[in-house]
């Protein structure tokens, strides 16, 4: 059993992390506190929009009856109902960005240290889409329904750091912005030495080129009917002649007629029977039949990079793409466990307001939380945490870990006997796989 004495101190940080940050100063500076508060204090408001999220009680009678029982009084709904205003959700959204930078300049040591040795950050990039009530179409966009309603949609966009497990960037859009006009976002935070990972949604290739004009590496699935040259940039490539002659593909390729972006093309095939799921999926997807080429190329995992084959070979490129997929179980635990898909039916600015505390809820939890647990337990077990297991945990537990607070430890003990990944030999997690490269 891990020690008491380490369960106690983990406790301890995470309620100095909470009160480490500069709530009084962010509430003042947004116009969200413009006294010093005789009852609800920022750091009651923001504890009680955590519980609410956890607990799925977004009534505004819960949200007061949980800040009364944590300050010691009665307050009304009609009081905490003149306190969600335009200064709030501003508190918040500088809450959470001061979250983000705490998180990346204060970060700890990298998790895969078989990585980090190749990469300064390895950034994952997507996006989640939440359906908002309807009458929030005109500020949430969405596509129309088969009726010719309009719905509303609000995206989230997600910048995430595999090496550390912790979140670097969210951006909050219309479901109008799609994710090739987002591509865009992660320009501004990308470094030298990065490795930036998405999917074809994000295929841009002159943000490709931004990536690499700033010394930092990409790897993406090649889009289909993208032009591609050979090395000189006169000839056009064939590339299911070339795919067709070779069981595997390593070399230097040009993309676009105008562009001539320089990239690593590599392609391995896939099996059958992922191969006949891919054209299902095609013919599926598109009105009119896709070409026999475009069939044949579905039989094939291609994709373009810029990281060298002296620091990842094909095999390692397929791997690492398939971590993509963490950021897809992160949002999977959000709209499971964190009830960030139960928005409230309600105005623009409580939707606002329920979305960014969601949000510093996910950093400070992700950071503060489950690194903590997860790095302990795999350095005194040498086993490894689920995400989504951790997350349920504290979604079906939260009043029980309020009232046994004092007694961590006794949290700490049922996270690790019910969280931990299973033993499977046919199937490997999302560390494991992690771990296996380089």
């Amino acid at each position: 059993m891990l020690s008491i004495k380490n369960s106690d101190k983990l406790a301890i940080q995470l309620k100095e992390k909470l009160h480490q940050l500069p709530l009084n100063q962010l509430a003042s500076r947004h116009g969200f506190m413009k006294r010093d508060p005789q009852k609800i204090s920022p750091i009651y408001f923001l504890i009680a929009l955590f519980i609410t999220i956890l607990t799925g009680a977004n009534s505004l009678s819960s949200f007061a009856t949980t800040i009364g029982l944590m300050g010691g009084f009665t307050l009304s709904k009609q009081a905490v109902a003149k306190r969600i205003t335009y200064p709030l959700v501003k508190f918040l959204e500088a809450l959470l960005a001061h979250s983000l930078s705490f998180t990346i300049y204060n970060k700890s040591e990298p998790i895969y240290q078989n990585l980090a040795s190749k990469f300064n950050r390895i950034l994952l990039h997507d996006s989640t889409s939440i359906q908002l009530d309807s009458k929030l179409a005109k500020h949430f966009p969405g596509s129309k329904n088969q009726n010719h309603k309009p719905i509303a949609v609000l995206k989230i966009q997600a910048i995430f750091d595999l090496l550390t497990e912790t979140f670097c960037k969210f951006n909050l859009s219309p479901f109008s912005r799609n994710d090739q006009k987002a591509s865009t976002d992660i320009i501004d935070i990308v470094n030298p030495g990065d490795l930036v990972i998405r999917d074809l949604g994000y295929f841009v290739l002159e943000n490709f080129r931004k990536i690499h004009d700033k010394n930092a590496y990409f790897i993406s699935r090649l889009k289909y009917g993208t032009a591609i040259f050979k090395a000189g940039g006169k000839m056009r490539l064939n590339l299911l002649n070339e795919l067709s002659s070779n069981n595997k593909i390593d070399i230097n390729v040009l993309l676009g007629v105008n562009e001539k972006l320089s990239v690593r093309l590599v392609a391995i095939p896939v099996s059958q029977q992922v191969a006949s799921m891919r054209r299902r999926k095609a013919r599926r997807a598109n009105r009119c039949n896709p070409s026999k080429e475009h069939l044949a190329l579905l039989g094939w995992s291609i994709f373009i990079t810029t990281v060298p084959p002296s620091v990842l070979s094909v095999e390692e490129i397929v791997k690492l793409y398939k971590c993509r997929w963490r950021i897809e179980t992160i949002f999977k635990s959000w709209k499971s466990h964190f009830n960030i898909k139960d928005v409230p039916n309600a105005s623009v600015i409580r939707v606002m307001t329920f979305i960014y505390a969601n949000l510093v809820f996910i950093t400070l939890f992700q950071t503060y939380v489950f690194l903590q647990f997860y790095k302990q337990i795999l350095r005194e077990n040498g086993k490894q945490l689920s995400l989504l297991k951790i997350t349920r945990f504290f979604n079906n537990q939260i009043w029980a870990i309020i009232l046994y607070a004092q007694q961590f430890h006794r949290i700490q003990e049922q996270i690790f006997y019910h969280c931990k990944y299973e033993s499977r030999c046919q199937r490997t997690n999302h560390t494991q796989m992690v771990m296996d490269l380089g």
